[in-house]
């Protein structure tokens, strides 16, 4: 078992104990209800927690500040006999998503990957355009959070580029 201490290592990240790994992880819920009718991006504005400051609450977007293998989950609720059509985006490229549609009903869905991001990608959950099929509607309020972003890094990669000259 691992023990998560929270301590300024190199480049800013916390370490974990021993400072031998870098600990990423960040998880976020929606504390309002949203009604998203084109390709938006989900800002998910309660933070549960940001270890290594990726996760940027005004954007909705997590920014990898160590290179390596991640795990993102996100879940989602939609109001009742509403629609959520999410998908996960690793910089503009699709990789999963999440559906959820029951008549006179709320209806849910979740996901999750496990995936290797560079220093500086991007990965972040969008609504798909109600162009493509349906509006999402996503349900959310302060005391009841239902939909979720997460990810947590699981294995750094030191990346090495090869000298040129």
């Amino acid at each position: 078992m691992i023990l998560l201490l929270v301590l300024t290592g190199v480049f800013g990240l916390a370490m974990t104990q021993g400072g031998d790994i870098p600990a990423v992880a960040f998880s976020a819920g929606l504390t309002r209800p949203l009604n998203l009718t084109h390709s938006e991006t989900v800002n998910f504005d309660r933070i549960f927690t940001n270890i290594g400051s990726g996760y940027d609450s005004n954007s909705g977007r997590f920014r990898c500040p160590q290179s390596g293998i991640y795990v993102f989950q996100f879940h989602a609720l939609s109001k009742q006999d509403k629609t959520v059509w999410l998908q996960l985006y690793h910089n503009y490229h699709y990789v999963v998503s999440v559906y959820g549609h029951t008549a006179n009903d709320y209806s849910a869905g979740g996901n999750s990957v496990a995936i290797h991001i560079s220093k500086g990608d991007e990965v972040y959950v969008m609504a798909v355009d109600s162009k493509n099929g349906a509006k999402t509607y996503m349900y959310g309020a302060t005391d009841e959070v239902y939909c979720t972003f997460s990810g947590y890094l699981i294995s750094p990669v030191f990346e090495e580029y090869p000298v040129v000259g």
